[in-house]
């Protein structure tokens, strides 16, 4: 058509933006990718409602993720990337069964609040809803015994994660790495380590599950701690190879 551009003259057009890209133009196209990523990723959890346990769990560390356009910032953020192979490690850490049975209480609960709320249903009822909250801390003990030796339970858990990456953005993402799988499981295990230092929470952990089981979450808790010290100071840093 006339006015229009030949084949050959839009190849020739790409090849130009590779080398030489326009500021502005790569801004947009940053811009529009981002906005197709959280777009995509947004109907994806919608699609996932049919799975709330994760979106439990996830929400223990939902804090640390960037929302809507935002971008992320190392040290403050970790990538939403890392939500697949979260979601598959703790299905491996509770196994299949144990999982499916939690998923289909979890839909319970939700099918529950739906009709009693009807159209002001949001999933933040889910999160603060105290039988929900009782879920994850159910689940947080029950799979405490994983970290008790914290540092090789999270080089496991950094290479789940790694092998299960989400679709990859166009802005330059946060790497996976130790200090931000330390800080995921930190946050994962903030409230029953803040419900443990109440004055009925720990007693109420050992009536239910066990002296046990509150001394196991004891040792994560400090193992957490002193995990933190030694990533922070550089002593977690893996041997040079000989």
């Amino acid at each position: 058509a006339e006015g229009g551009l030949s084949a050959a003259e839009i190849r020739e057009e790409i090849e130009r933006f590779k080398t030489d890209p326009d500021t502005d133009i790569s801004d947009y196209f940053d811009d529009a990718w981002r906005e197709c990523t959280f777009t995509i990723e947004r109907l994806h959890w919608d699609q996932k409602r049919r799975y709330p346990f994760q979106r439990l769990m996830v929400n223990t560390f939902v804090h640390l993720l960037p929302t809507g356009d935002q971008v992320a910032i190392p040290g403050q953020h970790i990538s939403r990337r890392v939500i697949p192979g979260f979601v598959i490690a703790m299905t491996q850490m509770l196994g299949e069964e144990l999982a499916d049975k939690y998923q289909q209480f979890c839909q319970s609960l939700v099918s529950q609040l739906k009709t009693q709320h009807g159209n002001n249903f949001n999933w933040e009822m889910v999160y603060s809803d105290p039988v929900a909250i009782e879920v994850v801390s159910e689940v947080l003990i029950t799979i405490c015994h994983h970290f008790v030796n914290l540092k090789k339970r999270r080089r496991w858990l950094t290479d789940v994660v790694n092998g299960h990456m989400g679709a990859p953005t166009a802005v330059q993402d946060i790497p996976f790495e130790a200090m931000e799988c330390h800080r995921l499981i930190s946050a994962m295990f903030q409230s029953l380590r803040d419900t443990m230092k109440t004055s009925k929470g720990e007693e109420r952990i050992a009536v239910q599950f066990g002296h046990d089981r509150v001394k196991m979450l004891q040792v994560v808790f400090a193992q957490i701690t002193r995990d933190h010290r030694e990533l922070s100071l550089g002593l977690n840093s893996p041997p040079n190879a000989v």
